[in-house]
């Protein structure tokens, strides 16, 4: 993946696929977040299944883990049918993953890749 994050819509699926990866800064972030929520807003979010793909995210820096975790918040309030997480290849960043949707009692499923997701 050559950007670091792509949204995309797949209507076939019903899925909502959000992948982030590499080395992400605040303005990734950003980006991020307005791309996720310009793409959320052309569906019904209770029809679709939330994938976030962060298979290639690499350590996340301290500074972005609270925007993470307002992430993980996010998710869960915008009313998807089902939300997977798709933890980091890198084991410190699953790490940090995991530590952060405990934290915030995410209600998805962490799973190992996307072929777990159904």
């Amino acid at each position: 993946m050559t950007e670091k994050y792509n949204v995309e819509v797949d209507r076939t699926k019903k899925w909502f696929i959000a992948t982030v990866g590499g080395f992400f800064q605040m303005s990734d972030a950003e980006g991020f977040a307005l791309k996720f929520m310009q793409e959320g807003s052309t569906i019904q979010a209770s029809e679709y299944t939330l994938v976030v793909d962060a298979s290639g995210l690499a350590t996340v820096k301290q500074d972005l883990l609270d925007m993470l975790e307002q992430a993980f918040q996010m998710y869960m309030t915008l009313g998807f049918k089902k939300i997977y997480m798709v933890e980091s290849k890198s084991a410190i960043t699953s790490i940090q993953i995991r530590k952060i949707a405990e934290k915030t009692n995410f209600s998805g499923e962490l799973v190992k890749s996307l072929d777990e997701v159904k």
